[in-house]
């Protein structure tokens, strides 16, 4: 079986948009900003914001607990779709790699992947999509595991990415060595949230 490759995409101008690019951040508690002091500044879609600029605009829709794989606990985007975006970072898998979801509903994965990315593609504008490998597990905590993440999460993740079309940034490989940036096993601190919103800025301005 080949090895899936990322898509490569190109940097994004805020000229051609006419208007602050939109960017929806969609995720679960990583996203959120659980894990820093203070979310609202040091969240990884914060971060982000302040990377970007004032020509963009970036949302942080991320909420606890919350799932890709739609019979467990999912994330319910419709606000992100209501916010209409330009551009779709998705950040979720961390919890459905919990060995009580994903040993019952791992086959539905890649599918409710697929169904989550077409819904954001459907949009009038037509946003563009990135879906994100999720970070590692320092091995994990709350049923959340490495094993899974590695194994099971992040070839699903590529192979709905390659299903639509899209490209995927790796949040996993680079924090792979810095297990100081996530003191409880699974959240990043600042430090690792600066350098997911690093990864991600990167990708969409080719930095």
């Amino acid at each position: 079986m080949l090895a899936l490759v990322p898509l490569k995409s190109t940097a994004l101008d805020p000229a051609a948009f006419g208007h602050p690019i939109r960017v929806a951040c969609v995720g679960d508690s990583i996203t959120q900003g659980v894990g820093t002091q203070h979310p609202e500044e040091d969240s990884y879609p914060a971060r982000l914001q302040t990377l970007l600029g004032k020509d963009w605009v970036v949302h942080n829709f991320g909420v606890g607990g919350r799932t890709l794989l739609r019979k467990a606990d999912p994330f319910d985007y419709g606000g992100a779709l209501q916010f209409a975006p330009d551009v779709v970072i998705i950040a979720l898998g961390t919890n459905d790699s919990k060995t009580a979801i994903w040993g019952a509903h791992q086959g539905e994965f890649t599918d409710d992947y697929v169904a989550m990315i077409r819904a954001f593609q459907a949009l009038p504008n037509h946003p563009q999509v990135w879906a994100c490998l999720p970070p590692p597990a320092f091995p994990g905590n709350w049923g959340i595991t490495e094993d899974v993440l590695r194994d099971g999460v992040l070839p699903g993740v590529k192979k709905a990415a390659q299903i639509t079309g899209i490209p995927w940034i790796d949040l996993h490989a680079p924090l792979l060595g810095n297990h100081s940036w996530f003191p409880d096993t699974v959240h990043p601190n600042e430090a690792g949230a600066k350098r997911i919103a690093e990864l991600v800025a990167a990708e969409l301005t080719k930095r």
